[in-house]
Formats: C-alpha cells, structure tokens, sequence
C-alpha cells in the first residue's frame, strides 16, 4: 500500500468521523441552551410564586391531555376567572400540571385557590398540593 492510498484511507474515515463530533458538539449546544432557557423560567416564576397575592379562579374551561410517561400527571389548559380580593374578576388562559387523580377538582364550575403575581397579574399558580404550573410553554 503506498502513500497516497493511505492518506485517502486516513480521510475516508476520519472526514466522517469528525463531522459527526462537530454535529453532537452542535446538538449538545443547543440543548444546552434550552435547559439554561428553561432554568430561567423556572426561577422566574418560584420568585412570582413567592410574592404572589392569594385569590380564588373560577374555571370555566378546561382542555387536558394526559400522556402515558407523565408521572400520574395530566397538562391542563385552564381557562378561569380570577376574583382578586378588592378587584374586579377578570379571565385569563393558563396551563397547569394536575395529577391525574384530581382531574376532577378542575371541572368548569369548581373554584381553584391560585396565587396571583402582583406584578403580573395574568400569571397564576396553582395554590394546592396536587398541581403545579407548566412553566415550558403551551
């Protein structure tokens, strides 16, 4: 085997080899970026939750699916009306985790303890231990 074909032999593996590092190091990147992303949300709103006024949500709608890997939890999309102590109610669009076993306790009609952040109002959380906001988007 003389030099040229080894050289071709060098490449034919190696080419490929590092364009597919180069395509994880692109992937993790990006991943990374999303997990950072979500961390800041996360926090974002445990410090709205830590701050938030409590009220009383009225619902009106709901929309849930339930996934099979969800942990006993369904995603829920709520629409209620908030009543504010001292305001007027007004309605809002959220999205909560809710564990499957208490699905029942957000049927239309059924108030909701919520907590409100006072410095955004159209944000709310859940104010009983069987749900949890979903804090990654609709």
């Amino acid at each position: 085997m003389n030099t040229i074909s080894m050289v071709i032999l060098l490449a034919i593996i190696l080419i490929p080899a590092i364009l597919i590092v180069i395509l994880i190091m692109r992937l993790n990147r990006s991943q990374w970026r999303h997990v950072q992303e979500m961390r800041g949300k996360v926090s974002e709103f445990e410090g709205g939750f830590r701050h938030a006024i409590e009220a009383g949500a009225n619902v009106i709608s709901k929309n849930e699916t339930i996934a099979s890997n969800a942990g006993g939890f369904a995603k829920v999309d709520l629409q209620v009306e908030i009543q504010l102590p001292g305001k007027a109610p007004y309605q809002i669009s959220t999205c909560w985790l809710v564990e499957v076993d208490s699905l029942e306790q957000v049927l239309p009609g059924k108030n909701v303890p919520v907590k409100v952040d006072p410095k955004k109002p159209l944000r709310i959380f859940p104010n009983v231990p069987w749900a949890k906001p979903w804090v990654f988007g609709k």
